[in-house]
């Protein structure tokens, strides 16, 4: 007991040293309009924003490091932004990539765009068709985890430059039915050794056809490399929610739910449960009709209905 109470102090020691010793980084240096700088800070690091000696905005995580070498970001409106990524650490979790463009007024910070579980060097910010950049919610990622490899629900939400900060665009937002049960929901995550996202998501003519299509699924399965239809569900009722159509996300999931089996309640709390702490929230209340399902739930980040469904034991 001793001994590996030694040797966990070892490796605090250790730790703490090490980053107290990790050099203080230029990012990027836009000269008199500002510069971002990684500072040592505990166990992590400091992301500064600073200009005339002043800090102006900071942040901390375990590591910050240029999104693309520094290359310009496109936000629309021919705009573009500086990205940096900040690292929380852990084997899945979780990066943030803070934007920041250079204005009249000097350098300024105008997102901070929570990544979840996305490595920035597999991430498409712009899909095809897109002027500026959609983001997959985070708040949805490990849906069911770990059956069905940790699946995502990813309900998409395409951003736009306002001239002062980069905000959900909520008249994109609002898409025709076909569209949520198409492709406008689609993992942001692109690696280049897989076909783009788009071109392996399951799409649906109508809501019909995708309740059929689920309930001829295999409802016990448990595991496996496709998704429990449950999930598949969820995701389609996640993407029709933030596109607007909150109660046709309902219908959908009671309708194509077989009778009997398990998860449905769950998974109803567990949508509106996350929505209520995304960061898009009221963008997502906004492009749906006052009082529909799943929008009106407040905030609990250690609620029980936070958990991935796989820990529910309804399966």
């Amino acid at each position: 007991m001793l001994r590996s109470l030694l040797i966990a102090l070892i490796f605090c020691f250790f730790s703490l040293g090490e980053a107290s010793a990790q050099p203080r980084r230029t990012l990027h240096d836009a000269g008199a309009a500002g510069r971002l700088v990684a500072a040592p800070a505990g166990m992590g690091e400091a992301l500064r924003l600073q200009r005339g000696g002043q800090t102006l905005w900071q942040s901390r995580d375990q590591r910050f490091e240029p999104f693309r070498d520094g290359a310009p970001i496109p936000i629309g409106g021919g705009q573009s932004a500086i990205g940096i990524t900040g690292w929380s650490g852990g084997a899945y979790c979780c990066w943030t990539l803070h934007l920041f463009r250079r204005g009249a007024g000097g350098l300024a910070h105008i997102a901070s765009l929570p990544l979840g579980k996305r490595e920035p060097d597999v991430l498409r910010l712009a899909p095809p068709g897109h002027d500026g950049i959609v983001l997959a919610d985070a708040g949805f990622d490990f849906w069911e985890a770990p059956a069905s490899r940790a699946a995502n629900l990813h309900p998409s939400v395409p951003l736009r430059w306002s001239g002062r900060a980069l905000e959900p665009d909520r008249a994109a937002m609002r898409r025709p039915v076909a569209a949520a049960l198409g492709t406008a929901c689609v993992e942001t995550a692109a690696p280049e050794d897989m076909p783009p996202p788009e071109q392996h998501v399951t799409t649906y003519a109508s809501p019909e056809a995708a309740t059929a299509a689920l309930r001829a699924r295999d409802w016990s399965t448990r595991g496996g490399e496709a998704p429990h239809p449950g999930v598949e569900a969820a995701r389609l009722a996640a993407c029709l929610i933030y596109s607007g159509h909150a109660a046709e996300a309902r219908r959908l999931l009671r309708e194509a739910w077989p009778a009997g089996a398990p998860g449905l309640s769950e998974t109803e709390r567990q949508l509106a449960a996350r929505l209520a702490c995304s960061p898009f929230a009221g963008a997502v209340r906004a492009i749906n009709a006052p009082g529909a399902p799943f929008i009106g739930a407040r905030c609990n980040r250690n609620g029980a209905d936070q958990t991935a469904v796989f820990a529910l034991d309804w399966r």
